[in-house]
């Protein structure tokens, strides 16, 4: 082998040698490429320095930014943006306080923001959110967990909040902060006037607002970015949402997502809030051939819900048989950028579940939104100060979504792919838990939470005893035979 390399070197240094001229033009050729291809690539990313539209330049009656969406993004928008000193009109169409449906899970990064905002301290006074503690998971072929990850993790993964007491408590700290919150402002349409670097925005009642950015924060339907061109499909995720009275049910945890096959890569889930009461949500994820989510339609939902109240043999028992429930309701869910050409333009920002950044593996979005919003308030202040509104400036807060968490989303996708078509793999996730207890609860509360990136899967330590528990469980499953099937469907009662 040594004498190889020996020949090897000894013939390189030869062509060298007898060809000097011609290498030298291709190392030169190859080193110009190379600074081209830097150079280009900086001045891509590189954002103007200086634009036509200084602070100042405003006219009196305009505002910086007109954010159409008082929802976790528009409002986290809107409040760091008026805390950083710029002037914001925040448009909502309903009033406060009004409600939206989702599964209520506020993730940790959400909590810190809202921490930051001083909202979580209202929340925490008023008794208008639930820290989760005990928690976990049932997988496809009913093997179970529950445990408890708060003290593994220093800090609860996620708490329950009514959107009614969350949006209306970060809308309004953001009218506190300085935001011109407008409530009963439908928009109906917007234009950008090039010449004036101005969009003007209408309302259902004739009531016009200008600004210099018009930021789109109007929900996973966005009939805004819709109209103007930016999103070409409607969403294709959905969610329901049932609220449990307190005192009423059999439950006993904090939260726990249920994994029937039947509707995978989809799930239902009990989160518990204040007084006793449950959210019963269900989610179906996009996922196989378009318009389905796994082996279902979002048109099956209301029997998928209201069946597992029924017949599910975990949600079931959970629930109880005395349990008052409130009538379903549902939501749309656009995960993972779907049906977006683009999150920013000139003068424009598309953010929060408009933006389609709700997550493709959970459905889980309101710290995505919030996250967003802020990167988005960071990014226009930063425009503010430059005077350029250009593309060329809006695109630094895709890049920084992109870096908080958008860069998860091709994995998210990948892993519903994945548990959809081999169930298999949540079912030994959840052996794992049973083998290992509480540590392995945490690590997957990490990871479903925004706290690690689903990429953290991949990592050695997380990789190779799951890749163990994987062969494990397809041995005593597919060839023992020693594990059996408890997640079927009982018969429904007359």
């Amino acid at each position: 082998m040594a004498k190889f390399v020996e020949n090897a070197l000894s013939k390189a240094e030869k062509f060298v040698a007898e060809n000097k001229k011609e290498v030298a033009i291709g190392a030169a050729v190859t080193t110009g490429a190379l600074l081209a291809a830097y150079a280009y690539r900086r001045a891509q990313s590189a954002v103007p320095a200086r634009g036509p539209y200084p602070v100042g330049s405003l006219p009196s009656d305009a505002y910086d930014a007109v954010i159409v969406g008082a929802g976790p993004s528009g409002s986290v928008c809107a409040y760091y943006m008026s805390r950083g000193g710029a002037k914001v009109a925040l448009l909502e169409k309903e009033t406060f306080p009004r409600d939206k449906y989702c599964g209520d899970a506020v993730c940790t990064p959400a909590i810190r923001i809202l921490e930051d905002m001083g909202v979580l301290q209202e929340l925490v006074a008023n008794n208008e959110a639930h820290f989760a503690d005990a928690g976990g998971f049932v997988s496809p072929n009913g093997t179970s967990y529950i445990g408890v990850s708060k003290a593994k993790l220093g800090e609860a993964a996620c708490c329950a909040v009514k959107r009614i007491n969350l949006d209306i408590r970060i809308a309004k700290n953001a009218a506190r902060a300085g935001a011109d919150l407008k409530e009963k402002f439908e928009v109906t349409g917007a234009t950008f006037d090039k010449a004036a670097g101005l969009w003007t925005v209408t309302s259902a009642t004739g009531a016009v607002v200008r600004g210099r950015v018009l930021v789109c924060a109007d929900g996973a339907t966005s009939r805004l970015a819709t109209k103007l061109g930016y999103c070409t499909e409607a969403p294709k995720g959905i969610c329901s949402r049932a609220f449990i009275e307190g005192g009423t049910h059999n439950t006993n945890f904090d939260g726990v997502c249920f994994y029937p096959k039947w509707s995978l890569p989809g799930y239902a889930a009990i989160f518990r809030h204040p007084n006793d009461e449950l959210n019963f949500c269900y989610y179906l994820i996009p996922c196989g051939k378009d318009g389905y989510c796994g082996e279902v339609k979002e048109s099956d939902l209301a029997r998928l819900h209201n069946d597992a109240i029924k017949a599910d043999p975990f949600i079931s028992k959970a629930i109880g048989p005395n349990a008052k429930i409130e009538r379903m309701r549902a939501a749309s869910l656009r995960l993972g950028g779907q049906g977006l050409k683009t999150t920013f333009d000139d003068h424009l920002l598309i953010i929060g579940d408009a933006a389609g950044h709700i997550d493709p593996y959970t459905g889980e979005g309101i710290h995505t939104a919030m996250m967003g919003g802020k990167a988005a308030a960071e990014s226009l202040l930063a425009m503010r100060g430059t005077g350029d509104f250009s593309k060329q400036s809006t695109k630094q807060y895709e890049a920084e979504w992109r870096k908080l968490y958008g860069h998860d989303f091709w994995m998210s996708k990948a892993f519903a792919e994945v548990v959809f078509r081999f169930p298999i793999l949540l079912d030994a996730v959840a052996s794992e838990m049973q083998r290992k207890g509480d540590s392995m609860m945490a690590k997957w509360a990490e990871i479903m939470t925004n706290m690690q990136p689903k990429t953290y899967f991949l990592r050695p330590h997380v990789a190779i005893p799951l890749g163990i528990a994987v062969v494990r469980e397809f041995i005593d499953q597919k060839i023992l035979g020693t594990k059996k099937d408890n997640y079927q469907m009982l018969p429904m009662p007359k």
